[in-house]
């Protein structure tokens, strides 16, 4: 935990304007009156409240566009961190297991929110929910959750844990981390972010290993345990033909869980335990900022 707390410390500056600058802390809102501030005028959208409309930019339009004030009401966003606790996440090769890795990043970003302001709820989930606390705004939340990802072990059988995770999501929008390595079946992950993105703003955080991509470089036979199920099996690793297919098995299946977020408008990074993730998520909230 101390070295975590350290990283904490390092990426405050990158992720705290962030909240600033995109949905935490100011969004956009219909509503006139208030402490709502006038940000600029755009199209009329059926189901816009009719006191919005300009009618003076309109006119001038020659009512060929129906225009409306857009304004900024100063209000906490509810950001949740969604963690995928299943048996999959105890793997790693490199430096750490991909756990260890979920509860770095699950304190960096509660630390960024809760420097803005903006309340934080958590979600765990193995084939089921694990894990449910409400929304608040207490310090301690930048502590408590690292430590629950790394101390909580699920059960690894197959589920709908994904989906039952997501449907203890607010009916308000929120601003939800989804960080998981994804090993799901892709016809299950579609169905539980469908509904999910509809309604929230969802970004994606993959966790992966290297040495789920790529064999090692010698041949010989090794003993692997499948950490789902608990089941061991004794594989040859070798030969090229081999390695060239687990490879492209490996592209596939990323490649298709890519056209599947980007099919729901939905942000991904792709991190593994060398990424430099403080600059690589830093790198997609400037995106975002710019994109908006």
């Amino acid at each position: 935990m101390k070295e975590i707390l350290s990283k904490i410390a390092e990426v405050d500056y990158y992720v705290r304007w962030y909240s600033s600058q995109h949905d935490l802390g100011i969004w956009p809102s219909r509503q006139v009156g208030g402490s709502s501030d006038f940000e600029t005028i755009s199209d009329y959208v059926l189901g816009d409240s009719l006191r919005s409309i300009n009618w003076s930019a309109t006119a001038r339009t020659g009512g060929q566009r129906i225009l409306k004030n857009t304004r900024l009401t100063e209000a906490n966003l509810a950001v949740f961190l969604v963690v995928d606790l299943s048996r999959s996440m105890d793997f790693g090769t490199v430096r750490v297991t991909k756990r260890r890795l979920a509860a770095e990043i699950s304190a960096i970003l509660a630390h960024a929110a809760w420097r803005c302001g903006d309340r934080v709820g958590f979600i765990a989930y193995g084939s089921d929910v694990e894990i449910q606390w409400p929304l608040r705004n207490p310090k301690d939340y930048r502590l408590l959750i690292p430590q629950k990802v790394l101390e909580t072990r699920a059960d690894g059988s197959t589920g709908q844990g994904l989906a039952r995770a997501l449907l203890k999501l607010p009916a308000k929008r929120s601003l939800v981390f989804l960080i998981s390595d994804f090993q799901e079946d892709p016809e299950g992950i579609e169905g539980a972010l469908k509904s999910a993105a509809v309604l929230h703003d969802v970004v994606l955080i993959v966790i992966w290993d290297p040495r789920e991509k790529i064999l090692p470089e010698r041949r010989c036979i090794a003993s692997l345990r499948d950490l789902e199920t608990g089941r061991s099996r004794a594989i040859w690793l070798g030969g090229a033909t081999k390695k060239a297919a687990f490879q492209k098995r490996a592209e596939a299946r990323e490649q298709r869980l890519k056209a599947l977020f980007q099919a729901h408008s939905m942000d991904a990074l792709w991190i593994h335990q060398e990424t430099d993730y403080v600059r690589e998520i830093s790198k997609l909230f400037l995106a975002r900022r710019k994109f908006n």
